[in-house]
């Protein structure tokens, strides 16, 4: 039995990395080689797409210029189940409850910019058993760049990362590990054990994270020699 293309779309977006490289508007480089803060962006909202296994419907809110259909995260995915970043920036998330018929926004504020999405545990397709249902996501983990860090006019991944969870239906988000370089991986053992490995000033740590009580248990710097950055 074959899969509906929107379970299939619905399925990829906890693989999604959005707003990677230059997320601010193009006109915000600055004169005479000297960096200036982004300038603001007119926003919208992207076409809704529903989060397999429950009530709830999913949304980016992106610049303006950007189309609704082009707006669309799943359609980022390769057949291998892994993403490149998109070309524009994500600011927000709004989710729509279809039982309740609430929605709410992730962030309070729309003035960050969401450069990575995903969900876990992460839905796996088996070519060999199509019938078996799909895994639900139990929370999603967002990297999120929340200022110019490194004053180059542009929110990207150059900046420092903020990581965060917040439930399936976008509730509770929980900044977990602040001024992040950059995230090596992160991985999902068991509902209450998460690991994200990252870097920090040359430094690489594992934090183990507890998506229940969206609190980090430990961190653990890495020895790995002078000579790995």
């Amino acid at each position: 039995m074959k899969r509906p293309s929107t379970l299939l779309l619905a399925l990829a977006l906890s693989f999604s990395a959005l707003a990677c490289g230059r997320s601010a508007p193009p006109d915000s480089s600055a004169d005479g080689g000297e960096s200036q803060a982004p300038k603001p962006v007119e926003k919208t909202l992207s076409t809704f797409n529903p989060i397999q296994g429950t009530d709830y419907l999913m949304a980016g809110i992106v610049p303006v210029e950007v189309t609704r259909e082009s707006s669309n995260p799943f359609e980022w995915i390769n057949s291998s189940g892994y993403s490149s970043y998109s070309a524009y920036a994500t600011f927000n998330y709004v989710f729509f409850n279809t039982q309740t018929e609430e929605y709410r926004r992730l962030l309070p504020d729309n003035n960050s910019v969401i450069i990575q999405t995903a969900g876990f545990p992460q839905p796996a397709y088996d070519s060999d058993d199509p019938d078996k249902p799909a895994t639900v996501i139990e929370f999603w983990i967002f990297n999120v760049v929340k200022a110019d860090s490194n004053a180059d006019g542009y929110f990207d991944y150059r900046d420092k990362i903020t990581v965060g969870i917040a439930d399936v239906s976008g509730t509770g988000f929980t900044e977990l590990i602040q001024n992040v370089d950059a995230i090596q991986s992160q991985y999902y053992k068991d509902p209450s054990s998460f690991f994200v490995i990252y870097n920090v000033n040359d430094k690489n740590f594992i934090a183990k994270i507890n998506p229940v009580t969206r609190a980090v248990v430990s961190t653990v710097e890495m020895d790995l020699g002078e000579d790995v950055k």
